[in-house]
């Protein structure tokens, strides 16, 4: 399954399933799951406006993680390095994932302020970071823009179905 956000008129954020289930895996479906996270690798298309996310990081071993917070490791900003070289600079970093223990997961103060220093201190392509976070029920994604612009992304369609690859 393929997750797609229209982030503006002529913009789609498209989330392959690879990604989508490394995410899902860290889901806190248990009192004792704690906060999971990592960054978004994926590209921006030369036809069009569209970025696909390819690729996460995941929990790094020194990631500081409890049930409710998660600090992310710069092991995560070395990954993203690693796959932009690997790649020939085309796997783009695009933003950052992290989970919640909330049925409809919503933003923290603490998530805002960290989405904001991402924006304002981070070196990436386009015009915007895109940031998910992961509930027990759904996901929902959150873009801010390097003008300050910050709001939530409407699901626009999912492709692919449960009956034909046992996702869910």
């Amino acid at each position: 399954m393929r997750l797609v956000y229209r982030v503006t008129p002529t913009q789609q954020l498209i989330i392959v399933e690879h990604a989508l289930l490394k995410m899902q895996a860290f889901t806190q479906r248990r009192w004792w799951h704690c906060e999971a996270g990592g960054v978004l690798l994926g590209r921006h298309l030369l036809d069009s406006q569209d970025v696909v996310v390819d690729e996460v990081s995941t929990p790094q071993s020194s990631d500081r993680r409890s049930r409710f917070s998660f600090f992310r490791s710069s092991t995560h900003e070395c990954i993203a390095r690693q796959r932009w070289l690997e790649q020939g600079s085309t796997s783009a970093y695009l933003g950052l994932w992290h989970t919640h223990p909330e049925l409809d997961p919503t933003p923290s103060i603490i998530d805002r302020r960290d989405w904001e220093q991402a924006v304002s201190g981070d070196t990436f392509e386009g015009d915007r970071l895109f940031f998910p976070i992961i509930g027990t029920r759904s996901i929902r994604i959150w873009t801010l823009s390097r003008r300050g612009t910050f709001r939530e992304l409407k699901l626009e369609k999912k492709i692919g179905s449960e009956e034909n690859n046992g996702t869910g």
